[in-house]
């Protein structure tokens, strides 16, 4: 196995400094050990998440990312700096991809789309193919915001039979990240797309796909949107 070291930003975290009432943001590094860049990320993010929680930030409103991943010598283990670089987050709250997933939003996917609340609850159950299907999926909101799905991570150790049986659900935790302007008729014509396609969501559907493509055209706000697809899949 490599040996990596990881820097981990954190944005938007209240009540972390004694004194300070605003959001707080944070550079950390972390070394990990793994077999290449991927795994390295969805470790390090693993066993934040588990340390956050232990430092009692997790409830705190905040989010992290890898902003960098940086293969280096085991004799270089040493002399990485493992403390926090914190510094006042003005933006948070504010940027775009701030999207409010305790209410209820529309997550598109590769090839099928669904409405939900509150993204950061745990655990979600999904199925190893849904994992796939929704790492890099888009999150959309009432007011229109937006966030992506950056990572799945299973909560638990994946058993033989979990990969013996593709449609087996297992307990996973999201990590999100801004996302992208995406305008409502760019969000209708994903969601068209999907219907319109080959993916198997046509076997699921509540109504007739014809029916469904006039409640999506007829949809005037994001609001209006995700109402429209939840009376759909």
């Amino acid at each position: 196995m490599a040996h990596f070291r990881c820097l981990v930003r954190g944005e938007g975290f209240l009540g972390i400094l004694e004194g300070r009432d605003g959001p707080i943001g944070f550079y950390v590094n972390r070394p990990v050990e793994a077999d290449d860049a991927e795994q390295a990320r969805r470790a390090v993010l693993d066993a934040f998440h588990a340390e956050l929680a232990e430092r009692g930030w997790a409830d705190k409103g905040g989010r992290v990312v890898v902003d960098e991943i940086d293969e280096i010598d085991p004799s270089e283990l040493s002399s990485i700096g493992q403390g926090f670089v914190v510094f006042p987050d003005e933006a948070a709250g504010t940027e775009q991809g701030a999207a409010n997933l305790q209410t209820p939003f529309l997550l598109i996917g590769h090839g099928g789309f669904s409405v939900h609340t509150d993204a950061l609850a745990e655990p979600w159950m999904m199925t190893r193919t849904a994992m796939d299907s929704f790492r890099n999926a888009v999150c959309y909101d009432g007011p229109g915001t937006t966030c992506t799905i950056i990572d799945v991570i299973p909560l638990r150790d994946m058993t033989l039979l979990d990969r013996m049986l593709p449609w087996r659900q297992i307990p996973v935790r999201l990590v999100l990240q801004p996302g992208p302007d995406l305008s409502l008729a760019a969000v209708r014509v994903r969601l068209l797309s999907i219907l319109q396609g080959d993916s198997e969501i046509a076997d699921f559907l509540k109504i007739p796909t014809g029916e469904a493509i006039t409640r999506l055209n007829q949809a005037r706000t994001p609001g209006e949107l995700i109402a429209a697809a939840e009376t759909i899949t």
